[in-house]
Formats: structure tokens, C-alpha cells, sequence
């Protein structure tokens, strides 16, 4: 995930401090938000926005022709083949899945082998970032919004999972009271130990003489926008086959079944923890000044 913050200055003010869910892919977080005059109510506040638009004029899609999509990604038939594309994102072997419009970011070396890990074992992942504490703003790699300044992140991961894989996971969640998860399938039926009404900030960063800048954050209603482009892109990869193919069905089904979820881990001072709530062995992650 590359922080809003660190593009570059001249953008409207909503282009800066955006829900996390759209970090990789920002051209239609910017579609859906043009009519915003500003990003609602603020920074840390009540982010209860104003309804998002469509994505645009033609809806959500891969922006690629059928042939394309097929010469890059292939023709997987079962979901150990759909993970092994997710594994192969990571390891730069493919230059982008359908909801990563660029590579890998630099970030996502500090947890990917916790990625690898969860791709392998069919937890099919989006979006992610590692917990920072204090890092200086002028770090290569986390640092963002100008000299003299320090930056901090919780750790967020955010993925696609069977629901009977789901089940399991959500009763190790239940035992983390630092951490705060969402859950919701194609229909929008929504799974949260979190309050509807509260914004979680992900990402910040103390400045001398500013205000704390809050460039990404997760709330339940964006991600319940989120929601319907995440899983439309499952069907518009589909329509690339035949629509009886063994490819298509497969698509179609994970679109239908299964649920997205996202994890954010408050607890930004501790190694991240996220890797003993899948029950296996994964690097711990922290970065710090």
C-alpha cells in the first residue's frame, strides 16, 4: 500500500485523505469522489460521507481486452490455481491482479512472507500494510509529507476467504480485543466487532508547527462501497471466458460465496501479531525508528 500522502502535491484535498480500500486503485476513488467538494467531516471525526458515485460511465471493469486478460492470467480452474496468481503477484512474477492496478509497493516486503503464506492457504489478498512507529518522514520507504516529521501505521490486512474458513478465523478474533475486523459477502450481510459510526485511522503523521495528518483511514461505509467494486471485479474477470467454462464458474462462485475482509490491528506499538491468528508460522513484523 503506498500512502495517499506520499503523491504528489496540487490535488484536491479528498485525493489526500482517502479509506484505505482504495490504495491500489486510486483513478476510481477519484471517479467516485469528484463531485465531493471536500472529504467529509474532517479528520478524526465522524466520516459518514456523501453517498459515492458510480465509478464511472461504463461501471467497474479490468480495462483489458478478453485476450489480454487470458495471455497474463491464464485459465485457472480451481482455487489452489487463483492462488498460486496471487503468490506470483508477490513474488513480482506478475506486474498486477485485478485490484492492484501497479506491483507490489515497497512496504509490502517487510510482510511478505506472511503474504506468500496466506495466498498459499487460500486467504487471497488485496491490500496490506505493515505497523510503523515512528519512523522518520524522510524514511525511503515509509516516509511521506516533508522534512523533520515521524510517521505512524497500524497493521491492516485486507482479503478475500471462504466462508467456512471465515468461521473459523472470527473465533480467534474474537479473543483479540486490539484488533478491529469487517466481514461482508456480495449481498452486503456485514460481520463487525467494530462501531459503524466511528472512522479508524491507519496512517498518520506528526509535522513540526501542523496539525496530525491522517491521510488513510477504514470505515464501514466506504468499505461497504468498496464492497461492490471488490467483488464486481471477480465477475468482470469472468466475462474474459466463455461463460460456461470451468474459469468462469470458478470466478463467479468466489464472487457469490465467499467473503471480503479486512483486519486492522491497533496495537501499533507490538510486533505485528496477525500471523498467529491463521495458525502458521509467519515473520513477525514491526517497523520502528
Amino acid at each position: 500500500m503506498v500512502s495517499p500522502a506520499r503523491q504528489s502535491s496540487g490535488k484536491r484535498e479528498h485525493e489526500n485523505v482517502r479509506p484505505i480500500f482504495w490504495a491500489h486503485r486510486r483513478k476510481s476513488y477519484v471517479s467516485r469522489t469528484d463531485g465531493w467538494d471536500e472529504f467529509p467531516n474532517g479528520r478524526w471525526g465522524d466520516s459518514r460521507s456523501p453517498a459515492f458515485g458510480e465509478l464511472d460511465g461504463y461501471g467497474v471493469s479490468l480495462k483489458m481486452k478478453p485476450e489480454d486478460v487470458v495471455a497474463k492470467w491464464g485459465e485457472p480452474t480451481s482455487v489452489a490455481d487463483v492462488c498460486k496468481l496471487f503468490v506470483n503477484f508477490l513474488k513480482g512474477e506478475l506486474d498486477r491482479l485485478p485490484w492492484n492496478d501497479e506491483g507490489i509497493a515497497p512496504e509490502t516486503v517487510a510482510m511478505k512472507d506472511l503474504l506468500v503464506m496466506l495466498n498459499q492457504n487460500g486467504y487471497l489478498t488485496i491490500n496490506s500494510q505493515p505497523p510503523v512507529n515512528g519512523v522518520s518522514s524522510d524514511d525511503k520507504v515509509f516516509g511521506w509529507g516533508g522534512p523533520n516529521g515521524y510517521i505512524y501505521q497500524k497493521a491492516y490486512l485486507e482479503f478475500f476467504v471462504a466462508p467456512e474458513k471465515f468461521a473459523m478465523l472470527e473465533a480467534k478474533l474474537k479473543k483479540r480485543p486490539t484488533l478491529t475486523y469487517f466481514a461482508v459477502d456480495t449481498k452486503g450481510n456485514l460481520t463487525t466487532n467494530g462501531k459503524l459510526e466511528h472512522t479508524n485511522a491507519v496512517t498518520w503523521g506528526v509535522f513540526p508547527s501542523s496539525e496530525i495528518i491522517q491521510p488513510t483511514v477504514v470505515d464501514a461505509q466506504a468499505f461497504m462501497a468498496w464492497k461492490d467494486e471488490a467483488f464486481e471485479l471477480w465477475r468482470q474477470w469472468a466475462a474474459a471466458y466463455p461463460p460456461l467454462s470451468q474459469t468462469a464458474t470458478l470466478m463467479n462462485q468466489i464472487a457469490d460465496k465467499w467473503l471480503l475482509v479486512n483486519l486492522v490491528e491497533n496495537d501499533y506499538i507490538r510486533e505485528s501479531r496477525l500471523a498467529e491468528l491463521f495458525d502458521e508460522p509467519g515473520a513477525r513484523v514491526r517497523v520502528t525508528a
